[in-house]
């Protein structure tokens, strides 16, 4: 695989996960996790886990500079995409479209939800991106998993707060949707959504390998 083709692969991915994994999260999807219970958690934190191993795949092989400029222009695609869905809800609806009402609901979040998505976005994956770049300078390029794994762990933690906190506490009690949630209401969502990320990124690992040796040897 040319190198040059993997910077628009890994770059169509990241993009491309990151969107989805927000129109994904219109669903909730439950699972039961020990002395916790059961967890709530978008649907897209699959796609989200995509869209982390691309962005470390980025700084692996195009350097932080480049994916911290693609971070700012998904980023800048995702506020066009929620723009282009309320424009979409906005239009006029043909009389035999009877779904209007289903349709709105499904992708028309919040201004909280939107809001806190696109900040928690910018800050954690220009965090991973960072540190990401600092793993592999401090090893050496050594211990990929160090690198994949902590720069992950770290961002997807600082996500998940950012996240839950503003869309779930701080944007509510300012009036912009929703029922705030404080307390271990409150953190009872970080915590379990934050181990479900934790878990994927995890996994993320064998895949990155993967990757990177069919990227070493065609290379």
């Amino acid at each position: 695989m040319n190198i040059d083709d993997t910077k628009a692969i890994f770059t169509a991915v990241f993009a491309g996960s990151v969107v989805l994994a927000n129109v994904l999260a219109a669903k909730l999807t439950g699972f039961e996790l020990p002395l916790i219970g059961p967890v709530a958690i978008p649907a897209g934190f699959v796609a989200f886990g995509l869209a982390y191993l691309a962005s470390d795949l980025l700084v692996e092989y195009h350097g932080r500079e480049y994916a911290a400029a693609v971070v700012n222009g998904t980023v800048l695609t995702l506020v066009l995409s929620y723009a282009l869905v309320f424009m979409a809800i906005w239009m006029p609806t043909a009389p035999v479209f009877e779904e209007q009402e289903a349709f709105a609901q499904t992708l028309g979040d919040s201004a909280s939800i939107i809001l806190a998505s696109v900040v928690a976005l910018a800050l954690a994956q220009h965090l991973d991106v960072r540190l990401f770049s600092e793993l592999k300078q401090r090893t050496a390029g050594r211990y990929r998993w160090v690198r994949n794994c902590g720069s992950t762990a770290v961002s997807q933690g600082v996500d998940t707060v950012v996240f839950i906190t503003l869309g779930f506490a701080i944007f509510p009690a300012l009036g912009l949707g929703g029922d705030p949630q404080w307390g271990w209401a409150l953190a009872s969502i970080v915590l379990g959504q934050y181990l479900v990320k934790l878990l994927v990124a995890a996994i993320d690992t064998v895949p990155f390998y993967a990757v990177t040796e069919i990227v070493d040897r065609t290379a």
